[in-house]
């Protein structure tokens, strides 16, 4: 009994110490996390790139190297230029899932790293009705872990890191497929399946 009333002050100043660590952690420089930091909002969850509503975009340019496509809200839907480029690209989910972007990710460029960024491998830009920039996007290499794609918005000197669902149609729209990398493992493996 008397090892145990022992332990526990010991336990305490075990958790007043990793608290502190933990708060001198949070403190320091992305540098001091590998060059990134994690930003989140009031609800824990990553805060948003952008603050407009789906509904207000009229205007979305896919631009790569191997050329570019236009696509413009009209009355009855959204309508490509070129005509019959995109084929399959669905503009309203594209700007639905677009507005809610999130990145929880930012780290500084190293020297010499270009991250796919230089020249992006995709240039997003979505406009309201009068021209207005609602967004504005840079989209480079996948990330080493095969769920994330490096981005750069035109305001930040740094490299931000979104989840790649989020630039793969448009990336296809374009004609530039990102292969699946061979170490990314399945999201649902066989053996895992649920019996009924």
């Amino acid at each position: 009994m008397k090892a145990a009333r022992a332990a526990w002050p010991a336990l305490l100043a075990a958790g007043i110490a990793l608290s502190a660590w933990q708060w001198h952690e949070s403190a320091e420089s992305p540098a001091g996390h590998g060059g990134h930091t994690h930003l989140h909002d009031d609800s824990g969850k990553p805060a948003r790139l952008y603050d407009w509503d789906a509904d207000s975009a009229a205007q979305v340019t896919l631009a790569a190297p191997a050329g570019s496509v236009s696509l413009t809200r009209g009355p009855q839907g959204w309508t490509a230029s070129p005509t019959g480029a995109a084929q399959g690209f669905d503009a309203a989910d594209f700007v639905a899932l677009f507005s809610q972007a999130r990145s929880d990710r930012i780290l500084t460029a190293e020297a010499g790293e270009t991250y796919g960024l230089a020249p992006p491998q995709l240039r997003i830009a979505v406009r309201d009705s009068a021209g207005a920039a609602l967004a504005l996007m840079d989209v480079g290499a996948l990330a080493p872990d095969g769920l994330g794609r490096y981005v750069r918005l035109p305001d930040e000197a740094q490299i931000r890191i979104i989840p790649d669902y989020q630039t793969r149609a448009p990336l296809a729209a374009v004609g530039q497929d990102a292969p699946q990398s061979p170490s990314t493992p399945p999201l649902v493996k066989p053996a895992l399946h649920k019996d009924k």
